[in-house]
């Protein structure tokens, strides 16, 4: 019988534990989220658009409703979320900060593509509620058989 309580309070304190520490972590992550400025902006990729199929270099191009893309000379300390720039991924990796709507990109290699877009703040930093779009496109080419 006292084997079974000694399981049943080990069992009590590892589960009173992980609670805590799992609180912890999760109250630090608001936190950290709470101090980042929002935005009602809205961004639309419209080119290249969905399954184009394109040559190796290509223009991107993006709307921003709702916000302003800044010069690169305003990169500081976001004052709202009305004001930022835009950083380009493809297939995860930033290739472009763009400081302005339409964008030249490549040359990439022969194949499918995931581009991302993303409305920062002037600091860099994403918003709280992130402000992304993104589109799969082809690059038309052949692909080394060496």
């Amino acid at each position: 019988m006292r084997s079974v309580r000694v399981v049943a309070v080990a069992a009590l304190v590892a589960v009173s534990l992980a609670a805590c520490g799992s609180s912890s972590k999760s109250s630090s992550t608001a936190a950290t989220t709470s101090k980042r400025p929002s935005t009602q902006a809205k961004l639309q990729i419209l080119q290249p658009t969905p399954n184009q199929v394109t040559g190796p270099n290509l223009t991107v191009k993006v709307n921003l409703i709702g916000a302003t893309i800044v010069p690169s000379t305003n990169v500081g300390p976001p004052k709202n979320g009305t004001e930022g720039h835009i950083h380009v991924s493809v297939d995860g990796k930033i290739v472009q900060m763009a400081y302005q709507a339409e964008q030249a990109i490549g040359p990439l290699d022969p194949g499918q593509h995931n581009l991302t877009a993303e409305f920062v703040a002037t600091d860099h930093q994403p918003f709280a509620n992130r402000v992304i779009a993104a589109v799969l496109f082809t690059v038309q080419g052949t692909t080394s058989t060496t």
